[in-house]
């Protein structure tokens, strides 16, 4: 496959600077890789003066859109025509009984809704002298293409197929979808293939639809190296659950444990309140509502919108709210129904976010996050195919998600993962023969369909086609178009068999066990350094302490033989954030003079940085006021705050939150005044 770079000129880090920029100055049909995430490609599309198209594998990423731009769009959507990500897991009674929810004179009824509307929202723009910019979900695609030609429009129109490398990903379990989509395309004139994780060279080589297309790949290097910043990824192996290793993460942040990092602007520090967790399993996250007692105000649950997992997760919380009030002795509490919606929406700018996050793989392509403060969270299991992360394609999506550049945790994320166990090992020979039997009973399969009488055709297609909506290609690759008024044709799914390929890879390669994993990791540029660095991060995580993560910290960068500032900078990006910052903005010096103490630390970064300088008198006067054990209110905390603040002519807003200057807290609740209120336990100084 020829890849051409395209060279982003100097000064532009969002498509939408780049004025010279047009996907019409390239041959089409082709590839962009767009190589970085939140390069604001969508906002591209949906702001420029092209008449467009653009489909995306999930509803979760165009009411993302359609949320951000208000009367800028049409969001063509038909609730009727599943577009949902089903989980390899589901029964085939439930599977079936989903595609016959509606009949076929209600689905009929519906897209002829949606056509007209689209004709409507067209028509509207003519009128106001605007370009047209049609959102549309891949299997609802062929409505928006037919409503168009229709008009007699639809060459005029650029298509883009935002995150594509999800037609292979998906394949497996709703390939019929993905077949539809490349049918419909075939012939369109203007069209874009885009990702910034495309699916690898040696999978697009082996369909005819994508190898011999041009393939253009944005270059932000060349001019400024600056643009791309590496994500810092945190990986941490477990032969846990991934329900345990979450349940860590979630009590961590109950108890008021925030990782905090140094803020150089103002002096003073940003912590953590948020947390997002991606499981990629809507049973999972069941699982982590019920073990955490999780309520509905406290967690956004993100995952496709479909019947069955409204009523998963509505189960789960209603599980938890039943345990707590047997445990108080009341007999009956107010249940969750179906009028509270229990899957919620990705927030906007500005708007509140709850304390967590929780989404699966429907979520994390292309939506945007406005957290100014949540760290990311990523649980894989390479011994469940819907539970492991693909290195070379999710994680750069999964830490493209949050966008603020005020969020300090934006591009780093820390990854749990469980290696394959033994038992779920399949050697090369094994999967090679194991393909080998389902390819030759597919070719058997087509031979004797084309050797049956035309009168018989018809019933056995639609066997084949039960067979490969409902068994998800366990026994063959052998799947049926049904285009709009044709015949069902059996045909050899090309996708599925590229699938079965790199789910083989990620499991028995990628994730065969540590070194493996840190091999890919490596690879796709998540972690830069040599081997002794490596075993240097290795020792400096089995330390447990603070303080003498710190001790060594100091001793690696001061006191190794042969160190060097490549050394130091790529050990740097390998451990948690707090210490990167002791040491690039107070120095190992500070470090040592402050006997190590992260207490000290912090004080002496809040009197030396910050613009509101810190009296010791006044640092005294809080620990002699606040006690260890005890609990306070919020309210109580911010008057008492006050009150010190101005006694030492502190000139700060007082927030409850300041506490964690000094103290260990833990969130808690406080009976004051006759009411019980939220507030902190101390646990501890700092």
């Amino acid at each position: 496959m020829n890849k051409e770079k395209i060279i982003v000129p100097k000064g532009v880090r969002y498509i939408s600077d780049w004025k010279e920029y047009n996907l019409g100055n390239y041959a089409f049909p082709h590839i962009l890789n767009k190589v970085l995430t939140g390069c604001g490609f969508t906002e591209y599309c949906i702001s420029n003066q092209q008449d467009l198209v653009l489909l995306s594998p999930r509803k979760f990423l165009l009411e993302n859109k359609e949320d951000q731009h208000p009367g800028e769009l049409y969001y063509a959507k038909n609730e009727l025509i599943s577009s949902v990500n089903y989980e390899l897991d589901i029964s085939l009674e439930k599977k079936f009984k989903e595609s016959r929810k509606y009949t076929e004179d209600e689905i009929k009824a519906s897209v002829v809704e949606m056509k007209q509307k689209i004709k409507d929202y067209c028509n509207k723009c003519v009128i106001l002298k605007k370009p047209k910019k049609i959102l549309v979900t891949y299997d609802s695609f062929r409505h928006v293409k037919e409503a168009l030609s229709e008009l007699g429009i639809f060459n005029n129109f650029q298509v883009v197929i935002d995150e594509f490398q999800s037609i292979f990903i998906d394949s497996r379990f709703k390939s019929d979808t993905e077949l539809e989509l490349l049918y419909h395309l075939d012939g369109v004139q203007k069209l874009c293939y885009v990702s910034a994780t495309p699916m690898l060279d040696k999978y697009l080589d082996m369909l005819d639809e994508f190898k011999n297309l041009p393939y253009y790949e944005l270059d932000w290097v060349t001019e400024d190296f600056n643009r791309i910043v590496h994500p810092k990824l945190e990986v941490r192996f477990t032969g846990k659950s991934l329900n345990d290793e979450a349940k860590r993460v979630i009590e961590s942040y109950k108890k008021g444990n925030f990782e905090q990092r140094l803020d150089p602007e103002t002096g003073g520090f940003i912590e953590s309140h948020e947390a997002t967790l991606f499981l990629n399993s809507v049973k999972g996250i069941c699982q982590v509502i019920r073990t955490n007692r999780l309520h509905l105000n406290e967690c956004n649950i993100l995952c496709a919108r479909t019947e069955d997992n409204e009523k998963a997760v509505r189960s789960a919380f209603n599980e938890v709210l039943k345990r707590e009030a047997e445990e108080k002795g009341i007999s009956k509490f107010t249940k969750i129904t179906k009028d509270n919606e229990v899957i919620g929406r990705i927030p906007g700018k500005g708007e509140l976010h709850k304390q967590f996050t929780i989404c699966t793989r429907t979520v994390y392509l292309g939506a945007d996050f406005y957290s100014t403060n949540s760290r990311t969270f990523i649980f894989s299991d390479a011994n469940i195919s819907c539970l492991s992360v693909d290195i070379s394609m999710d994680l750069e999506q999964i830490l493209g998600r949050q966008r603020l550049d005020e969020n300090p945790w934006k591009n780093s994320a820390t990854l749990y993962i469980k290696t394959t166990s033994k038992n779920n090992i399949v050697t090369e020979d094994e999967f090679q023969e194991y393909m080998n039997r389902k390819i030759e009973t597919s070719q058997n399969l087509l031979t004797a369909f084309n050797s049956i009488p035309d009168n018989t055709k018809v019933a056995v297609a639609e066997k084949y086609e039960v067979s490969a909506k409902y068994e998800f290609y366990k026994k063959d690759y052998v799947a049926v178009n049904r285009h709009a008024g044709s015949k069902p044709i059996p045909v050899f799914n090309n996708l599925v068999l590229v699938s079965e390929i790199r789910a083989f890879e990620i499991q028995q390669i990628d994730y065969k066990d540590r070194f493996t994993v840190f091999a890919s990791i490596k690879d796709e540029g998540y972690i830069r350094s040599n081997e002794e660095v490596t075993s240097y991060v290795e020792e400096f995580e089995s330390i447990k302490n603070t303080r003498e993560k710190l001790k060594y910290l100091v001793k690696f960068t001061t006191e190794t033989s042969g160190i060097t500032e490549q050394m130091i900078n790529n050990f740097l990006i390998q451990i948690p954030g707090k210490y990167t910052d002791y040491y690039k903005l107070l120095g190992p010096d500070r470090i040592k003079a402050n006997g190590y103490l992260e207490a000290d630390l912090r004080r002496e970064w809040i009197k030396t940085h910050s613009e509101v300088k810190i009296d010791e008198e006044m640092i005294d006067k809080i620990y002699e006021t606040f006690s260890v054990g005890e609990k306070y209110g919020k309210a109580s905390i911010k008057s008492t705050l006050k009150n010190i603040y101005l006694e030492y002519n502190f000139n700060k807003t007082a927030k409850a939150s300041d506490l964690t200057d000094y103290f260990v807290l833990k969130n808690t609740t406080v009976k004051e005044n006759g009411e019980w209120v939220r507030g902190f336990e101390i646990l501890g100084k700092k």
